[in-house]
């Protein structure tokens, strides 16, 4: 049932700006006073007063066509009442209700802005309707005459409301979505429903478990007109999804409220929209008229336990709790659990046939930091007929924990894998800090850093680890009071993995080409294993034996599959087995698509620092010096070998070691194969993994010095994409480097 919650405001020019109210004895109202009774829709009985609430009021007003004065000063008395005292009782005044949010209210100005200019004044969503502000109001008052000094002003929202209505048994709603919605409107109402020019759209969507049985506010909209209002409802009933479409009215009224009713009937679905006065919102109703109430007086409730007025609904907070419930009804009612919510069980400890129909337990555990608000209800049969329920909200921890980082029952988040980044945003509430805690010896491989009124929860890389071998690696999120007092403690592990690498120019060049599978590091050489740890690559490539030689040099790609071809022989020549006739484009997939977890395929100027321009001769066997296209000095060795692989005769192979400024890095690997046929592989040309183009790759097109001596090119040329290529990875720049 809707009412008109009626508040006297006078309005007087000594005390408050704003509104805040403060308690002192009702003013006797003096010569030029005025007292203004306003009255905002309500909604009868249930005690809720979000959207009638009026926090801020300011008052304009008008002489003619021009603003002449900003009422801001406010003097309060107990009773709810308020006095103003305008410099002239002329004209028209213009009251508004919350709206300080407004940023376009700074440019009006008295003797400056006309009210044509007051009235087209817009105003984004957040600005017209927030929690903390409420929602902006407006209306119209005439001082001229009035006896008394009272007038009646009817204040109106400057936004309408949509809700979420479904009260039939087995709807069950799990995601709205409306679209194309116009985020200004204006402030003041139009001569007809209008929407500002350039307003921008976006989009809602709210997604449940299962919202059923009840209505709640979904979101508040400004006035606006749009004929593009689109609504999807997903919903279950009967035991089938059912995918729902309607539009809502192309011209959307402020101060009025649009339900989207969700109904079942037959083993079918349908929406309706429905137009209707305002009442007010902001909570979910259990939608309980006789059945299924809690009586509070015979129920044991813990610390921060709430029952709603309605007495159909029970808030529960995220700290652990055990209370005891007694519900209501009519008699021969009974009650069934539906619902779960890890951590929280709650069972019937008896039933009884008069009006005590229930003694329900409910217990619950520490709630994790990240957890969503959720539901389970004590639904009420009698006769077997659907008769009501009462909702347990089971309330999220306020402490928020957004981003990859999930944690379990036991407070643990385990990524079975290797992650860096940032990992997650953590906000507490006020009162609590935060810190990372290890086990002594252990490396601090995750840290938080500060970022305004959140913190960025990081993981780091540490180069060369001779510990990245996948070993766990665990560090401990601890929450506490500002004394230390009440922690509670979170455990992040990560697995920890890692290639050899080398710093050229602030680029982490890995050491070797990839193998196997390019997600897998257990396939690869790891910081751990490298055989070249502790001595120079090149001369280990140089000496080592032949089969760890072709160990060393990796597997050929094609882009689009993880899994690498490795060299084979059969008895007639040499070729790339599992290698296809097409394959995607290495210069348009992601650069962390055929790279492991944290590593990239370099693009041109990666490999563009190694030489002088896109077509550069490194000259033959033996050391160079010379200068690439920034101007920075480099020296490269070529030494050549000669190998046999599985038996047969290879042919000669080249590796160039690059030095910049004391660091060492060696280009080697097995040549390209240009199709399928085997023996079709061009032994010393390297076509390298390019990302970025999508016809040009770098290649290293090598020649023994006994077929073109002092050539040895690196080029930057159009190949095709069924050709392999092998892959060198770089480290994806990491935000911390640990020790």
């Amino acid at each position: 049932m809707k009412k008109k919650r009626i508040i006297l405001y006078a309005l007087g020019g000594l005390l408050l700006a704003g509104c805040t109210r403060e308690t002192m004895s009702v003013p006797s109202v003096s010569e030029g006073k005025i007292i203004a009774r306003v009255s905002v829709d309500d909604l009868e009985g249930n005690g809720i007063e979000q959207d009638a609430r009026i926090l801020t009021i300011q008052g304009y007003r008008f002489e003619g066509e021009v603003l002449k004065e900003i009422i801001t000063s406010f003097r309060a008395g107990e009773d709810g009442s308020y006095i103003f005292q305008p410099q002239r009782a002329e004209g028209e005044i213009c009251l508004l209700a919350n709206a300080g949010k407004v940023r376009n209210l700074q440019e009006v100005l008295p003797d400056v802005t006309t009210k044509s200019e007051f009235l087209k004044l817009s105003a984004d969503k957040d600005e017209l309707a927030s929690e903390e502000g409420g929602l902006a109001m407006s209306g119209w008052m005439n001082p001229n005459g009035i006896s008394s000094g009272k007038s009646e002003v009817s204040l109106r929202r400057s936004v309408s409301r949509i809700d979420l209505s479904s009260f039939d048994k087995g709807v069950k709603v799990h995601r709205v979505t409306v679209s194309h919605i116009y985020r200004q409107g204006y402030l003041n109402g139009q001569e007809s429903v209008e929407t500002p020019d350039g307003a921008s759209t976006y989009d809602f969507r709210k997604e449940y478990v299962a919202f059923e049985n009840g209505s709640e506010c979904l979101f508040y909209l400004p006035e606006q007109t749009n004929n593009k209002l689109q609504v999807e409802i997903l919903a279950s009933f009967d035991g089938a999804q059912h995918r729902l479409e309607t539009s809502l009215p192309a011209a959307i009224r402020r101060n009025v409220v649009y339900t989207l009713s969700v109904y079942g009937r037959g083993g079918n679905l349908s929406v309706s929209v429905t137009e209707d006065n305002w009442q007010a919102g902001g909570e979910t109703e259990s939608g309980l008229q006789l059945n299924g109430l809690v009586d509070v007086d015979a129920s044991r409730l813990s610390e921060g336990v709430r029952v709603n007025l309605s007495r159909d609904t029970v808030f529960i907070p995220y700290t652990r709790s055990d209370s005891h419930l007694v519900l209501l009804g009519e008699s021969g009612a009974d009650v069934e659990i539906e619902g779960q919510v890890d951590g929280v069980v709650v069972q019937r400890v008896a039933g009884r046939g008069l009006q005590p129909i229930a003694d329900i337990s409910v217990s619950t555990s520490m709630r994790m930091p990240g957890t969503e608000e959720e539901y389970i209800y004590l639904e009420v049969y009698r006769q077997n007929v659907y008769a009501g329920r009462v909702v347990l909200v089971v309330e999220p921890s306020p402490i928020r924990l957004e981003g990859q980082i999930k944690l379990n029952e036991q407070g643990i988040c385990d990524f079975d894998r290797y992650v860096e980044g940032e990992l997650g945003r953590l906000t507490l509430p006020a009162g609590k800090i935060a810190g990372m805690e290890f086990d002594s010896g252990t490396s601090r491989w995750i840290k938080l850093t500060p970022d305004g009124e959140t913190y960025r929860i990081v993981g780091g890389w540490k180069p060369n680890d001779p510990q990245a071998d996948g070993r766990v690696q665990e560090g401990r999120l601890v929450i506490s009071d500002a004394d230390g007092k009440n922690r509670e403690v979170y455990v992040i592990r990560r697995r920890n993995w890692g290639l050899p690498v080398v710093n050229i120019n602030g680029t982490w060049w890995c050491k070797y080409n990839l193998r196997g599978n390019v997600k897998t590091f257990s396939d690869q050489i790891l910081a751990g294993t490298d055989p070249a740890k502790e001595i120079d690559l090149a001369t280990y490539l140089n000496t080592c034996d032949e089969n760890e030689l072709l160990h060393l040099l990796g597997y050929q790609y094609q882009a689009g599959y993880p899994d690498g071809y490795p060299l084979k022989h059969n008895e007639t020549a040499f070729y790339y087995e599992g290698m296809r006739n097409s394959a995607e484009n290495f210069g348009l997939l992601s650069s962390e698509e055929m790279a492991p977890e944290g590593y990239q395929i370099p693009d041109y100027d990666d490999y563009a620092f190694f030489t002088r321009n896109t077509d550069f001769n490194l000259g033959g066997q033996g050391t160079h010096t010379y200068r690439n296209a920034a101007g920075q000095e480099l020296t490269v060795t070529i030494t050549e070998r000669e190998v046999s692989f599985e038996g047969h005769l290879y042919g000669v192979i080249a590796f160039y070691e690059f030095q910049y400024e004391g660091a060492r890095w060696v280009l080697c690997g097995l040549g390209h194969q240009w199709n399928t046929t085997p023996g079709n592989i061009a032994r010393m040309s390297l076509l390298l993994a390019t990302h970025g183009h999508s016809s040009n790759t770098w290649v290293m097109e090598g020649y023994a010095h006994t077929e073109k001596p002092g050539e040895n090119w690196l080029k930057y040329v159009p190949q095709n994409n069924t050709k392999t290529r092998t892959i060198r990875c770089i480290k994806k720049p990491v935000e911390y480097i640990y020790e």
